[in-house]
């Protein structure tokens, strides 16, 4: 949430000139206080004095303190309290010059209590396109968590929502084709853009000096500067800053890249335009776009002229459906969890060796799999894609359960009782056990995995890169339950290139790198060796090549059969530190 700080920056100015012209000195000075106490993480004391103003006599600045009080409520995630106050602003004063924000804190506060159908009905109180932009990112990633069905309701209600209807799109296409709603999936479509059956050109290969990258990414600017700081897409420059670093790291391996950037403002007209332009002629790779909004020209665009587009922060599968060019710098869930069953497979299928008699195989190969998954489609696919990889090469799956919101610890509890120590005999029923638990919401991933470990149960538990974020599971807790972590372009922070990298960017920036900072770098690093290694055509040879590459960072890539990166780490704590248990062979070095 970068644009509260210039939200509550703006409305302290405004409070500053609003009281100054009206010699409230005492009353505004009050509220300065009370913001500079919150912006040191003082909440309780500034809300302190901020329900002192609003006890004043004659106080001109309510709506100020009340969308401040609403602000250190959310900054300490009492999400409800800042919902009653921001209602209580746009209730009591609807016509306040700065109703925008307070709409905007609302949005944000709904959206973290998990009410997107109350998020997107804000969407329409909202004039300022900039803070509709901002909740509609913000809002996008919990509409997707959504189930098809939830999204529909959404959409009926909301059908004028540009976001909405992109998310809807999506889910549609994530259905078998038998399945979709035709008319539905069309009528999107085509209110949206949206070229959903397109020719694909390829094309032809040529080495060259110099290759000509065209970053086309939601800037909001005039003049694109790398240096620049505290920007409203602070994101977007940390990507692109990211972008120049990787350009200087391939120059000191011969490999020459000239970065064209284009800022695509959020607006389709001018993103065709753009695209129109002479310099576009040259160009060898696009990195972007980033809204949903702004996919569908690029895409066409790269079908109809075969330059190849890659995404370097998304894992959306929807990016690279029907564009035989398009890319992805990560894996989508679906790798993920297809990654996973093979790998499985595979260490059971070997430790099989050891037995000489075919029937003696057959009868060792006991080895079951549990899998339990959220409610999510980004959960449900990673769920789905393992049990068809595991399955496809005889793997056993003894148990396929979506989590019970009702009574989930209980249900599972049974569902792993197979798994439990006995302590009469002083064995573990199931030693040999894998579980695979494909939830990202906390609650209901630490409900899972205290009704696995209740049991004493010593089976190998495979989990998603976000247990790394949950707050009430500590790393020591996942050392001591040796839980594997699946987590695409993970790279190791305490290496020499990771710190020298960080070193470089404190320098040249006099700034911490973004997690986007590495991303944008490693997009850059990467795709800027393999057009040095096929030229300008490598669309072909990429994805039939088997050869796994080593990134600058990230341990390393592969594309084959592929348009996303078919290499996914599994880590581990080991003595306090994540280490990767997958590491790859062969590599070619950077």
């Amino acid at each position: 949430m970068n644009y509260l700080y210039t939200l509550l920056f703006s409305i302290l100015v405004s409070v500053s000139v609003f009281a100054q012209n009206n010699g409230g000195k005492t009353e505004s000075d009050k509220y300065n206080y009370a913001k500079e106490l919150i912006d040191q993480g003082k909440y309780e004391p500034g809300i302190v004095v901020l329900e002192d103003i609003l006890s004043m006599k004659g106080a001109t600045l309510q709506p100020y303190a009340l969308t401040l009080i609403g602000y250190a409520d959310y900054q300490q995630k009492k999400f409800t309290d800042a919902e009653t106050t921001l209602l209580k602003v746009t209730s009591t004063y609807p016509s306040w010059e700065q109703l925008d924000n307070a709409n905007y804190l609302l949005a944000c506060s709904y959206l973290k209590q998990g009410k997107v159908n109350e998020t997107i009905g804000m969407f329409d109180k909202i004039k300022d396109q900039s803070l509709k932009d901002e909740l509609a990112l913000l809002s996008k990633d919990a509409a997707q968590s959504l189930s098809y069905e939830e999204v529909y309701k959404i959409y009926t209600a909301y059908p004028t929502n540009e976001m909405v209807g992109f998310v809807l799109l999506e889910k549609i296409k994530e259905q078998p084709k038998e399945q979709r709603d035709q008319e539905l999936y069309h009528k999107l479509a085509t209110g949206l853009g949206v070229i959903i059956d397109a020719g694909h050109k390829v094309r032809e290969g040529k080495f060259k000096d110099t290759y000509t990258i065209a970053a086309i990414l939601p800037f909001f600017t005039e003049t694109i500067n790398g240096d620049a700081l505290r920007v409203k897409n602070e994101f977007v420059y940390n990507i692109y800053q990211g972008l120049l670093l990787g350009k200087e790291y391939l120059e000191k391996r011969d490999v020459k890249v000239n970065i064209l950037a284009f800022d695509t403002k959020r607006d389709t007209t001018h993103l065709q335009e753009l695209l129109a332009q002479p310099e576009m002629e040259n160009v060898d790779l696009i990195i972007g776009p980033l809204y949903a909004d702004m996919l569908p020209i690029v895409q066409q665009y790269s079908n109809e002229t075969g330059v190849p587009m890659v995404n370097p922060i998304s894992n959306n599968s929807s990016i690279i459906e029907g564009v035989s060019s398009a890319f992805l710098a990560t894996s989508t869930p679906s790798t993920v969890g297809s990654t996973l069953g093979k790998k499985l497979r595979t260490q059971e299928l070997a430790a099989l060796e050891m037995f000489e008699v075919d029937s003696l195989k057959l009868q060792a190969d006991t080895v079951q799999t549990y899998v339990v998954f959220g409610h999510s489609t980004k959960e449900k696919e990673l769920a789905k894609s393992f049990k068809e990889a595991y399955e496809a090469e005889g793997g056993k799956i003894a148990a396929f359960q979506e989590f019970d919101p009702v009574d989930g610890f209980n249900v599972l509890q049974e569902m792993f009782d197979p798994l439990a120590y006995v302590d009469s005999l002083d064995i573990v029923k199931d030693s040999t056990a894998n579980v695979f638990i494909a939830v990202t919401n906390e609650i209901e991933a630490l409900n899972t995995i205290s009704a696995l470990l209740s049991l004493g149960t010593v089976a190998a538990t495979y989990v998603p890169e976000e247990w790394l974020k949950f707050k009430q599971l500590s790393y020591a807790q996942m050392e001591s339950a040796k839980i594997n972590i699946l987590y695409p372009n993970w790279y190791d922070d305490d290496s020499y290139r990771a710190k020298s990298l960080i070193a470089e960017y404190q320098t040249k920036f006099n700034n911490q790198p973004s997690d986007f900072v590495f991303k944008g770098f490693e997009t850059m690093f990467s795709f800027g060796m393999i057009l040095n290694e096929y030229g300008s055509g490598f669309v072909t040879p990429l994805k039939e090549s088997k050869t796994l590459r080593k990134g600058y960072l990230v341990p390393a890539y592969n594309y084959f059969e592929g348009q996303d990166n078919q290499y996914v780490p599994i880590i581990q704590f080991i003595d306090g530190d994540l280490k990767n248990m997958t590491p790859p062979e062969f590599i070619e070095e950077n």
